[in-house]
């Protein structure tokens, strides 16, 4: 029944008082009903969408399928002016600007430094059961910044034994700065994160350029024996990098 045309006629016939609040009170409850089922609608999709940040992190895999993963990839890196801030890695892309700090003096001794560009960028896992975290660069190495003495300096067996290669130092200091190669894959346990703080080492072709997209591949295992990866693409963007999920 088109209760708005009964409405409209109202003012043009004729009626008893009864039949003209009749008419009013059901054109009332079909407006109040239209707006409490576009109220539970509205509801219902934010309970959906908290639904889905609860269970897991959402993405689309690169065959376009929507999956949800159990854990979320946090990329951690410093500002210009030496504050630490962090993105959460989606299938959006996350771009990082580049540490602008200058190695000045930085020397190789195994003669690979001149073709990676090293970032201060490093990956965090956060979830519920986990085990223990595996990383995989298809190219370039995972790095950490070390310190130490000049004692140690000029004991090359240690330097090599610690995979130190690439070390650099102030004029007339005695602590020697390095970056220690992790290698292009290393497990960390989910409690101990904090401890190996590993960045990225990226190749590129002489000119600071990244070629071929680099992928990053993430292995959670969770304390069930179960297993579960995602993959981050890792490309350049000027004078940046960014990150996505595969």
């Amino acid at each position: 029944m088109d209760f708005e045309k009964i409405k409209d006629a109202v003012t043009s016939i004729e009626m008893s008082k009864a039949m003209e609040d009749r008419v009013k009170e059901n054109i009332g409850k079909k407006k109040s009903v239209q707006v409490n089922y576009k109220r539970w609608i509205s509801v219902a999709c934010a309970f959906g969408i908290l639904l889905s940040i609860m269970i897991g992190m959402p993405y689309f895999n690169k065959n376009g399928e929507l999956q949800v993963a159990n854990f979320a990839i946090t990329a951690y890196a410093l500002s210009d002016d030496g504050k630490q801030f962090n993105t959460t890695i989606t299938s959006e892309k996350a771009t990082i600007e580049l540490a602008t700090e200058d190695r000045v003096g930085i020397m190789s001794i195994s003669g690979e430094g001149a073709n990676l560009i090293f970032t201060d960028v490093r990956l965090s896992i956060t979830g519920e059961q986990i085990d223990s975290i595996t990383y995989t660069l298809s190219e370039g190495k995972f790095i950490e910044d070390v310190t130490f003495t000049s004692k140690e300096y000029v004991d090359s067996e240690w330097l090599r034994s610690e995979k130190i290669n690439f070390i650099s130092s102030e004029p007339g200091s005695d602590v020697y700065e390095g970056i220690k190669e992790v290698g292009n894959s290393y497990t960390v346990n989910y409690n101990e994160q904090e401890k190996h703080k590993y960045t990225l080492a990226i190749p590129h072709d002489g000119n600071e350029v990244i070629g071929d997209d680099i992928i990053i591949k993430v292995n959670v295992k969770y304390t069930d024996g179960s297993s579960e990866q995602q993959d981050i693409v890792v490309t350049q963007e000027s004078n940046s990098i960014s990150l996505k999920l595969n």
